[in-house]
């Protein structure tokens, strides 16, 4: 395996209630509308998905944030922060706000912090983030605001005629998720290792796999694409597996799977993992030959 620098040019369940999570920008985040009304079939939309900051030392911005009620049914928000970790298979688990070291809650200021929304209106959400002019603060930092879909509890079902059981009503609701990230000016967010490109098809009953694993060694938070060229070495046909965007925290890893199609002739090809993390002039990348049998 040979790594090498390439230049170029140019749910939830709470009492009651069901939470289903949504991460999205801008379309039909959630609907529960059946009808011909246009004016109220888009559903409920939230965007951006993302906030991306560089506020210096002793600076202040502030970004907004648009929910839209596009149902036939007045709707209630509530708005709140939270931290949150990431997985190497890059799944976000969510953590109280203050918590992780990397923590944004207290730079960040969000108003407000409850939405009631007519049919068809709108409302922005002021996210503001604010760096004191101290060297403790010249560090990324993140975490994701979630808007929670706020209903009223339902009242029990008593069950049957004895009272001896308790029919537990569930209302579903919807929360979505903005992800903010805090990177100062001067961290160093393109300081990006491939770490291990390998071809796992040990067991021949089981989908091939391209594996490759990378790591932040840098001290920002770096916005990255991963894909892999694949190229067979005796007819020199070529292919492009995923394409993947990613955000890579300073400190993880991530590792991304690339499954080799079955349909693929066999013979021997050339794989090269890619990693492009936004430089002008280069992107990572490792070579690994591969045997289809």
């Amino acid at each position: 395996m040979k790594f090498f620098t390439a230049n170029f040019k140019i749910a939830q369940t709470v009492s009651f209630f069901l939470f289903v999570i949504l991460f999205t920008s801008v379309g039909k985040a959630y609907s529960e509308n059946g009808g011909d009304d246009d004016k109220y079939n888009k559903g409920i939309t939230v965007s951006p998905s993302h906030l991306n900051y560089k506020v210096d030392l002793g600076k202040t911005k502030t970004q907004k944030v648009k929910v839209a009620n596009y149902t036939s049914k007045a709707k209630k928000f509530r708005v709140i922060y939270n931290d949150f970790d990431m997985t190497l298979d890059g799944k976000s688990q969510f953590l109280d706000a203050g918590t992780s070291k990397y923590s944004l809650s207290k730079y960040i200021n969000i108003a407000p912090s409850f939405l009631e929304l007519a049919p068809g209106e709108s409302a922005d959400i002021s996210v503001t983030v604010t760096i004191p002019e101290d060297s403790l603060a010249n560090k990324a930092a993140w975490g994701v605001l979630m808007i929670e879909q706020a209903e009223e509890r339902q009242s029990l079902d008593p069950g049957n005629d004895g009272g001896n059981t308790v029919a537990f009503g569930i209302t579903p609701t919807v929360a979505f998720g903005v992800w903010i990230y805090q990177n100062p000016p001067h961290v160093v967010s393109n300081a990006i290792e491939i770490l291990d490109f390998s071809f796992d098809a040990k067991d021949q009953n089981k989908p091939k796999y391209l594996l490759l694993n990378v790591e932040n060694t840098g001290d920002g938070i770096s916005f990255c694409k991963s894909y892999v060229e694949l190229t067979n070495l005796n007819t020199g046909e070529q292919q492009t597996l995923g394409g993947k965007n990613f955000t890579l925290l300073p400190g993880y890893k991530r590792i991304f799977f690339y499954e080799v199609l079955a349909i693929l002739p066999k013979g021997k090809y050339s794989a090269v993992g890619v990693i492009d993390y936004g430089s002008n002039s280069e992107i990572l990348a490792a070579e690994l030959e591969i045997q289809i049998e």
